[in-house]
């Protein structure tokens, strides 16, 4: 049974007020998880960027948790803290963020909450060798609640002046902690600019990487202009030796890559299999290739149904992401929502981008993403265009060499990078210029409506196991959830 947005709002308003009565009996542990589980779901849909309520729930959650603890006002200047909910080695923009640090040398500390290590390795080495950062991990399983006053407790005697997060949307440990630093200037690395996240009312800054995000800051989530600052950001690679193509694609074969979580290729219809199958014909010296995880069943029946098993190839979730682009020659967007690291993949590595969006899907626009140093079109809003485009990079090795060459000469360098974030926190401004973007936020979150109810039902999935047998009050949900069950007892 197909969910609609009241649907949504009934169960997400079922959290918040758990939420509210959680906190108003005691139980903050039972209140932050509500909170949670509210911004994971407010994330999968966007029906809005911001909820106040969620909020004032949590500085009242971080008052009463750490009304004990004593921050002390004394700062120690030119000294920052870095938080981190779930970095890993060469993925977010950890890397970029702490060799900035390290460039301009500061000092600082680097709070990471997983207690899984292994994720940063690299990191680890790097902070290791650096003599003026400060490592604060956890050794065992916390709750949210001890958490949050261990970090504040260690953030009492290190006493940074400034206090950055990198965290994911449904963070409300370091949100809960962020409330309770007074005095301390904060900033909020925006890598998740087109959805929900919280904690826009605890922050001096928020940093964008592109116009986007920008937007979505003013319309959306409260903040004013001032507190608006530009920062791109440049890929992180893991150099691994390249694994090998299918034996069956000929070395002469033009490779059309793509890649990335599948659901960012369902939706509107399935034009994104409409586009692939015309580019293979109208280039027969074209074989198409796929990375990615997640739910590719469409994706194979496609390829059944078309007799495309010579010509599309899914590659799995490939950790030599690096070595595939460059062994590719051309990189198609996925739609209809594109993917911002792939795309700096594909332009770093010099490889020409075809992209495709609708126009009113402007998050889809790779410009904002690769086009740091000179603007340069790119994303085409009609497909006569779009696919005279395709047919003149795969007919000419040197078209596709001159404009992958475009691409990778305008992304911004890890050396602008970070001179730019160390002007940034010096003055609380940008050396960029922000510039507002018209967004249809309706075509937005209806299109993830539509990926939960055709493709993937990954929100439901979390609501059936965050309510248990509270299932019942949300009939559509248990239905959905049997026939799902069903189907895998008969491995449909």
């Amino acid at each position: 049974m197909n969910l609609n947005k009241k649907d949504i709002l009934s169960i997400y308003n079922y959290f918040k007020k758990s939420a509210l009565k959680a906190l108003n009996k005691g139980d903050n542990e039972l209140s932050l998880k509500q909170v949670e589980i509210c911004a994971q779901l407010a994330y999968q849909f966007n029906y809005f960027y911001k909820d106040q309520d969620l909020e004032e729930i949590l500085a009242l959650n971080s008052q009463k948790i750490n009304s004990g603890l004593y921050y002390n006002q004394l700062k120690i200047k030119g000294r920052y803290a870095l938080i981190d909910t779930n970095g890993s080695d060469n993925h977010g923009l950890t890397q970029q963020y702490i060799r900035a640090l390290i460039a301009a040398e500061v000092e600082f500390a680097y709070i990471y909450e997983d207690t899984d290590l292994s994720r940063i390795n690299i990191i680890l080495k790097e902070l290791k060798e650096y003599p003026k950062a400060t490592v604060f991990t956890f050794d065992d399983e916390y709750s949210y609640v001890k958490k949050s006053q261990m970090i504040l407790g260690f953030l009492s005697k290190y006493n940074p002046e400034k206090f950055l997060m990198h965290i994911m949307p449904w963070d409300v440990v370091a949100v809960v902690v962020c409330n309770q630093l007074k005095g301390v200037i904060r900033y909020n690395i925006n890598a998740t600019d087109h959805a929900f996240w919280l904690g826009s009312s605890s922050i001096e800054y928020n940093i964008e990487f592109r116009d986007y995000g920008y937007t979505v800051s003013l319309d959306k989530r409260g903040l004013n202009a001032e507190q608006l600052l530009l920062l791109p950001y440049y890929p992180v690679f893991n150099r691994i030796p390249f694994k090998g193509f299918p034996k069956t694609i000929l070395d002469k074969s033009v490779k059309i890559f793509s890649g990335g979580s599948f659901y960012k290729i369902y939706g509107d219809n399935g034009l994104y299999f409409d586009i692939i199958k015309k580019l293979l014909i109208d280039n027969p010296n074209a074989v198409f290739l796929y990375a990615g995880s997640g739910k590719q069943t469409k994706m194979e029946r496609f390829i059944i149904d078309n007799d495309l098993k010579d010509r599309v190839y899914l590659l799995g979730n490939r950790s030599d992401i690096y070595e595939v682009f460059k062994e590719c020659d051309i990189y198609l967007s996925t739609y209809p929502i594109s993917g911002g690291l792939m795309s700096q993949y594909a332009a770093v590595n010099g490889k020409p981008i075809l992209s495709y969006t609708s126009p009113n899907l402007s998050l889809n626009y790779v410009e904002g993403l690769v086009c740091h140093e000179s603007s340069l079109k790119i994303t085409y809003e009609n497909l006569e265009d779009f696919y005279s485009y395709g047919r003149k990079l795969c007919s000419s090795e040197s078209f596709r060499a001159s404009k992958g060459l475009e691409l990778k000469n305008i992304v911004i360098s890890p050396e602008i990078f970070n001179t730019e974030l160390k002007y940034l926190l010096s003055h609380n401004r940008s050396k960029r210029i922000l510039n507002y973007q018209n967004i249809n936020y309706e075509t937005v979150s209806n299109l993830y409506l539509e990926v939960e109810n055709k493709f993937e039902p990954s929100a439901q999935k979390l609501i059936a196991l965050r309510l248990k047998f509270n299932i019942i009050f949300f009939p559509k949900i248990l239905i959905n959830m049997a026939i799902i069950v069903f189907k895998k007892l008969l491995n449909v």
